[in-house]
């Protein structure tokens, strides 16, 4: 009779019992549940990188590593380090947004486009803004290594992109976040066209030593048009909730039609100057690379024929790939040309 089950369910000798097998099965469910959280988490970080941005955000710096290579003064190193962050300027900048916005109640139901982790819940604005403190160290530190490779320790180089880099992290940060986020009152346009034209072109230019006689001008003022579209793609799309919620971008404040112009205007200039830059440098037979500008321009297009948000958040997506890509494409083939 040792065999058989006590009153708690377990035999005298140790013998398996029908509870042991249950106390198995809940640990089995409450690892597995941990593990769901765990993915769920995982996924949530990942989507609030929004990686599908790094692409435009890393073309200016490829344009600028281009020209420098056309100039015979370029370094891997440099190009990786610069790439590395531009990747962190990027992730810091989509972090302070979603946390911004949340704080501020813009990332409402009525909000269309991709789901914001914050406002959404799956991360907590805790844990993003520790993220974003990490987030600026390892930019921070990315930074340092980068000016090392490519000044060693002469002071001026490091004082001026040190300046740089402060303003890059501080315009990532002040989109949406603070008491005055400038990205609330229709400045985000202006500084788009700074940091990602001007300074990741010409500045990344200047990395490599190039010869200031043969500066990218005409690529760094493209790209800067260009990435200013793409904004104001993603401003024409949120210009209803965006009214609701008091962030007056500046194509609200053009208003719907003009916002539309504005945009032609962004576009058609951007190609113009890079039709300019191709004929000065490259010759009439390069204007052909200008197919690849086709997903952009045809977008454009039908950003302006489209009062439709959903239209608008797939043109978004098509204007910032599109960009990004067209801008790699140049600064790969046009060493080569």
């Amino acid at each position: 009779m040792k065999n058989e089950p006590n009153e708690f369910g377990f035999s005298g000798d140790g013998v398996k019992t029908p509870i042991d097998d249950f106390e198995k099965e809940l640990n089995q469910r409450v690892i597995e549940q941990e593990r769901l959280h765990n993915d769920k988490k995982f996924i949530a970080w990942i989507r609030a990188m929004r990686l599908r941005t790094l692409p435009l955000s890393l073309s200016g710096l490829a344009l600028g590593g281009s020209a420098a290579f056309m100039e015979n003064a370029f370094s891997f190193p440099i190009l990786m380090m610069s790439l590395i962050t531009g990747v962190f300027l990027q992730i810091l900048s989509n972090f302070a947004n979603d946390y911004g916005d949340a704080q501020k109640g813009t990332d409402g139901e009525d909000r269309v486009g991709p789901l914001r982790m914050v406002s959404s819940g799956l991360i907590s604005q805790k844990e993003m803004l520790g993220a974003i403190k990490f987030t600026i160290v390892l930019t921070i530190a990315s930074t340092i290594a980068l000016l090392f490779i490519s000044f060693g320790f002469s002071p001026v180089p490091w004082l001026v992109f040190g300046v740089l880099a402060f303003l890059s992290i501080l315009a990532a940060l002040a989109y949406t976040m603070g008491k005055n986020p400038y990205g609330y009152s229709g400045k985000g346009d202006i500084f788009v066209f700074v940091f990602f034209g001007l300074v990741a072109v010409l500045g990344s230019y200047f990395l490599y030593g190039a010869s200031v006689y043969a500066l990218p001008i005409l690529p760094a003022l493209a790209a800067g048009l260009f990435s200013t579209a793409v904004l104001n793609v993603n401003n024409i799309r949120d210009m209803k909730s965006d009214e609701v919620h008091g962030k007056r971008t500046f194509a609200l404040k053009l208003g719907a039609k003009s916002a539309r112009q504005y945009h032609l205007v962004l576009v058609s200039t951007g190609i113009l100057f890079w039709v300019l830059y191709l004929l000065l440098m490259h010759g009439a037979s390069s204007l052909v690379l200008l197919l690849l500008a086709a997903p952009v321009i045809n977008s454009a297009y039908t950003v302006y024929h489209s009062y439709e948000s959903r239209v608008l958040d797939k043109q978004l997506k098509i204007t910032a790939m599109g960009t990004g890509l067209f801008h790699i494409a140049l600064s790969l083939i046009l060493p080569l040309w």
